[in-house]
């Protein structure tokens, strides 16, 4: 299953337009920006799947499905980000990168990132329903990303990116 879809099923699309409402983005706007970032956390997550510290921190802070984004969660979020891409610069380049694809301004990209890695995390956690998460690690919530069972989920969420960008 995708990224989004199991955002959207874990909070319905109101999760995803109230992340981007907080930072000054319409709904078509956040779904456009949510298509450019979510292959990037998600490969960053595929990247530190043997991150053990990274698959603790998933289970614990994620945004619950369907509670509205507080500073606590952009809190949650960087801390999320840190750990995927290991440094602020490689954000910054990931928001950078979407500006250009979607014409949203990079700072409310920047905004919304920790907001969006948050908001994955408590999907996933929901997802893999908390035993699968500590049985499994980073890498057992990551197979939930592999919709075609090919071991590799990238190519799902490149489909995922398209789908949702209109390709």
């Amino acid at each position: 299953m995708a990224l989004f879809d199991m955002i959207t099923q874990a909070g319905g699309s109101a999760a995803i337009e109230q992340i981007g409402a907080r930072v000054g983005l319409t709904p078509a706007q956040t779904r456009s920006a949510a298509a450019a970032l979510l292959p990037a956390l998600a490969g960053g997550l595929k990247r530190q799947s043997g991150n053990a510290d990274l698959g603790g921190l998933l289970s614990q802070s994620g945004l619950a499905p369907g509670a509205a984004p507080t500073d606590a969660t952009a809190s949650m979020g960087n801390q999320i980000l840190g750990q995927i891409f290991g440094s602020k610069d490689v954000s910054r380049t990931v928001a950078a990168n979407a500006a250009a694809s979607t014409g949203i301004s990079a700072d409310q990209l920047k905004a919304l990132l920790p907001l969006l890695a948050s908001l994955s995390a408590g999907a996933l956690a929901s997802k893999a329903g908390g035993t699968q998460a500590a049985e499994g690690g980073l890498s057992g919530l990551l197979g939930l990303l592999d919709q075609d069972g090919d071991g590799n989920p990238l190519d799902d969420i490149m489909g995922m990116a398209g789908k949702f960008l209109g390709r």
